[in-house]
Parts: C-alpha cells; structure tokens; sequence
C-alpha cells in the first residue's frame, strides 16, 4: 500500500488554484488524457479556473475525454451532464465524441454494458474526487461493496436529488484508475481526513477504496488537515539501523517474499508487505502445503486446499502474487535436494527479485530451515551463474523465533492502515487462527517492538525515544554477491 500522498493548500481557493495546475500539467503531459469528473459543488470552482487558464495559457483540452461520474434516472432538472456542458465541457472545447456519460433514458442494462465495456479498454487516467464527511463517494453510501463496478445504485436522499436511483462508475472501476485526485476543503472534513490518511482501514466506508489504491493526491487545506498529526517521524539511518516509513518506502522494485507454510509471510511480515505493495511488485513463495496443520474433520487433499484458498484471499487484501510450489522437502524429512532448487530457481529466473525475504538464520522450525537454505542456495547459484549482480536479502522475525539485541539492523515503521491490513491477512487463515490466535501474537509483537527498540536501540536508555509508528516489524538486511558461498551449516552464507 501506497501513502496518500497529501498537497496541503491555505484555504478552499487555494485547493482549487492547486488542482487546476495539477490537471493542466496532466493534459500538457498527455494530450488524450481520460479524466473522470463529476458535477458538484467542490470541483465547480476547478472548472472555472480550469477554463480561465486552459484559454489564458494555449492548454489545447479538444483530444481530452471526460467520463461523468454518474446520472440520476427520472431526475426533472438538469442532467449532470447538462451541467458539466456549461461549466466544463463547451468552454473547454471538448468535442461531444470525447464526452463518456450514461444516459438516463437508454436501457440501464445495455447502458451499464457499454459503460463497463468502453472503461475495460480505455480505462481512466485521472479520477477527480472529492472527500466526503460521512466517507461516501457519489451515491456510494456505507455499505456499498468495494468490488463494485458500473451500474445502478440507490439513491440515499432521493428526497433532495429527486430521483430515487442513479447510474455510477463503481468503486473497482476507481480502484483501477491510473491516478486519483482527490479534494477536502473545510474543518468540517478534519476527522475523516484523518482516519483516511492516519486511521484505520474501515471496509464500510466507500472512501476507503481509495487506502488501496497505489496514486492518491490529496489536495486539502489547512481546516481538513487539522486533526493530522505534524510531527516529523523518523527515516533513514539513525544510531547504525536503518528506519524504513510509509513515506520513505521504495517504489519499482521486484520483491520476493519467502512463506514456509501458508501463513508464515502475513504473521511475520504483513505490514511492511501491505507498505510495499502498490508500487512494487510483491510475489509470495509458499514453499510447503502446510497439510500436516491439524484441522478438524479433514483429509490431506483437503487441508491443502483450505489453506491455499486462505492464501488467496490473503493475497487480495495486502496486494501480492501468491506461487504455491509444493517443494518436495516437505514430504522428504526436510531434506532439500535438487527438485527444490530448481523449483525455486524458476521463480528467480521469472521474478528477478531485488529484494528477497526470508526466515532469519536463528529460526529453528525445520521447516524455515529448508525454506531459507532452498532460497540462499538457488540465490547464490544463479548470481554465480550470471557472474556479477546481487540481491539483498532481508531475514525476518516471527512470533516463533525472535531476534535478539544486536540481531536485526532494519526497522520497519507501520501505520495503522497498513498494520489493519497485515490483521486482517492474518485473519483470513481462519483454519490457523482458530487453533493459535496468530493475530493476537503479531499484534503483540508489533506493539512491544514499538513500545521498546525506539529508546534501546536509538535514543539509549533513559534518553527521550524517537516518534515511530504503533507497529514496528524488525529485519536483518545483507547483499549477497556470486563470490559468497553456502556454509554446510543450515544453509548460512560465509564469505569465500
């Protein structure tokens, strides 16, 4: 997950002057921009000025097209796309081919088909937004699935609209949007700009599509942004360890996750995968079946499936590709042979991981200890192979096998959110977490870390610790290069 990154205005004119400049950049960047838009109040202002400028500076906008957001059925006012013609589309020059609307009067059936099927091609570039009070988007009232796409919604206050039903792209459909813009102006809005950008992730409210998605640009001014916490928080290096945060993480990398049994990636490093996820490529390795978990009533074939379903619905909430691949030493005594290596050596040969996660050295489940020697081993050899190159190799704790003082040179800071997403990864092993409750564990863990390594490790004992997020998870970093070498001993890598 990717932070909302936030541009903070003076005032409400200020907002307004910011977007347009935003937008203008945009469509001088990419002359066939896709922008969807809705017709309200806080983006009226934007049009104007958007208008003004457009004209003033030479912005050619007849190649833009433009989705409108939504329509209502039966409505005896103006049409939004009526409106968004006087205010938008006519004074810009947009020719009415390049104008994407739903039509109150056709078929809503074959309406909401050849919506849906002109955004599968086309798609949205920029989606222009605004934050509400209660959390909604649109008609999208608390409740509304997140999985939704274009079509019909109920009206909440058809009274005020006059309509008791509207067409609406649907909340996926934002979801897939190339960027979001999205506008607060007012103190009115402080709290749920708060909880959008600081609080937790709350499945009810439709604006918490937006905390998935991977390019959000919150322009707000100084009334919404009041309840936000201004602290500087603390990144980089500081005391020998190195402090990775939501604002400072990386973006573009190739990321390998190492998973012994299904539910050892989420426990042991869920939040820093849901801070990754969104900009970088994330693929888990489920390394075992992990059928040898008790579960009540079952066979062999079935545990598998349970637990590879589990996956997959982990998997949607922190963003990640998962790749079971069943390594034979699992059914061997844990004895890693060459099937295992080349196994794994595939999946390095198509990812090209940059980063690789893994159980730390200490880790004495025989399965991690497998796990973590098929993965060191088939590294080495393949940088060996290609003569030059590295991967840098982070070893995790987990609720099994801590690491001690002086073990870890890598903390991960966790906002909420992202730690809210790692719970709720965790949780969807149900199988697990009815037997051990994993959730609980982690979430300790999490905590102690955070309530402790910021005065032992940083400041010193007795010294003020540092702001860090609630929820740290703790790493141990190295570079591996083709001229190191495996030591027979649980598969640990020595110098040549």
């Amino acid at each position: 997950m990717a932070p909302i990154r936030i541009v903070p205005a003076r005032d409400e004119e200020n907002v307004t002057q910011k977007a347009a400049t935003i937008l203008l950049a945009a469509v001088e960047e990419k002359p066939d921009l896709i922008v969807a838009v809705f017709a309200g109040t806080p983006a009226f202002g934007i049009y104007k000025l958007l208008t003004e400028r457009a004209l003033a500076e030479d912005v050619d906008f007849s190649h833009v097209r433009f989705v409108v957001f939504d329509e209502l059925l039966g409505r005896t006012k103006a049409s939004f796309r009526a409106v968004l013609e006087d205010r938008l589309f006519r004074p810009l020059g947009v020719p009415a081919e390049n104008i994407v609307a739903f039509d109150p009067a056709a078929d809503p059936a074959a309406e909401t088909r050849r919506i849906s099927s002109w955004l599968e091609i086309s798609g949205i570039d920029i989606a222009l937004l605004s934050v509400d009070a209660r959390g909604h988007i649109g008609f999208h009232a608390s409740g509304s699935s997140l999985e939704s796409r274009a079509g019909m919604v109920a009206v909440e206050n058809s009274g005020r609209w006059g309509a008791a039903r509207a067409f609406s792209l649907g909340l996926a459909d934002l979801a897939r949007a190339s960027r979001i813009l999205l506008l607060a102006s007012g103190k009115n809005l402080a709290e749920i700009v708060r909880s959008l950008t600081e609080g937790g992730y709350d499945p009810s409210k439709p604006l918490c599509v937006l905390q998935r998605h991977p390019s959000v640009l919150l322009v707000a001014d100084r009334g919404s942004l009041s309840r936000i916490e201004g602290a500087e928080k603390l990144s980089g290096y500081h005391a020998g360890l190195f402090i990775l945060d939501a604002a400072s993480a990386p973006a573009g990398r190739r990321v390998l996750v190492v998973s012994p049994h299904p539910d050892d990636a989420p426990i042991s490093l869920g939040g820093t995968m849901a801070l990754l996820a969104g900009q970088n490529r994330l693929v888990t390795a489920i390394m075992c079946t992990g059928h040898r978990s008790f579960i009540y009533g079952t066979q062999r074939e079935e545990r598998i499936a349970i637990r590879e379903q589990e996956v997959a619905k982990e998997s949607r909430i922190l963003g990640v590709e998962p790749r079971f691949l069943r390594l034979p030493f699992y059914e061997a005594d844990y004895d890693v042979t060459e099937a295992d290596i080349g196994c794994f050596s595939a999946l390095l040969e198509e990812l090209d991981p940059d980063w690789v996660f893994m159980p730390h050295r200490a880790d004495a489940h025989p399965a991690h200890i497998a796990s973590r020697r098929v993965a060191l081993e088939s590294i080495t050899r393949r940088l060996k192979a290609r003569g030059g190159g590295s991967v840098e190799t982070w070893d995790y704790e987990g609720p099994w096998a801590l690491f001690n003082r002086g073990d870890f040179d890598t903390i991960v800071s966790i906002p909420r959110l992202a730690f809210d997403r790692k719970v709720a990864a965790i949780q969807a092993h149900a199988s697990q977490v009815a037997r051990t409750p994993y959730d609980v564990a982690a979430e300790s863990l999490a905590r102690l870390r955070s309530a402790l390594v910021p005065e032992s490790e940083l400041s010193g004992y007795g010294g003020k610790p540092p702001r860090l997020e609630p929820y740290l998870e703790l790493f141990r970093r190295q570079t591996l290069r083709p001229e190191q070498v495996l030591s027979p001993e649980r598969g640990l890598i020595t110098a040549r």
